[in-house]
């Protein structure tokens, strides 16, 4: 990037072929190209570990990210109590797997378009009682 990236900041990884360098250092495969994230942590070394927006992944990477994202959370779940399950609330009992990769800062740049707002969590929980109230008065 022109300028020092900073936590926070949106990022994209940029398209290039990698190198023997890469290949020394694990800061740089094929697969990340194109990766659209959030910086997580800047380190003094110039390496940023960024916190992968899923939707940017490719589709099969995806589809094993959600499987092992499902799987861990039932084996939490399943760890648990009947008695600790029950006093959880919907916000505890969401689970959510992140794709942290690490890069170096020069492999980033601003993203190309600007991805549209994700939804919090409050928003989903508004849309799914908006969704059963409708049901309801059916």
């Amino acid at each position: 990037m022109a300028h020092a990236v900073k936590e926070g900041d949106r990022v994209q990884i940029v398209v290039r072929d990698p190198n023997a360098e890469d290949a020394k250092s694990g800061l740089y495969y094929r697969h990340f190209q194109g990766l659209v994230g959030t910086v997580q942590k800047v380190y003094a070394t110039g390496e940023v570990a960024v916190d992968v927006d899923l939707e940017s992944l490719e589709e099969a990477i995806a589809t094993r990210h959600r499987e092992v994202q499902e799987q861990m959370k039932n084996r939490w779940l399943d760890g648990l109590s009947e008695e600790a399950r029950n006093r959880l609330t919907d916000a505890e009992k969401l689970f959510r797997l992140r794709y942290v990769v690490l890069v170096h800062a020069r492999d980033l740049t601003a993203p190309r378009e600007t991805p549209a707002p994700r939804a919090t969590t409050a928003d989903l929980f508004a849309a799914e009682e908006a969704s059963l109230d409708s049901l309801l008065e059916m």
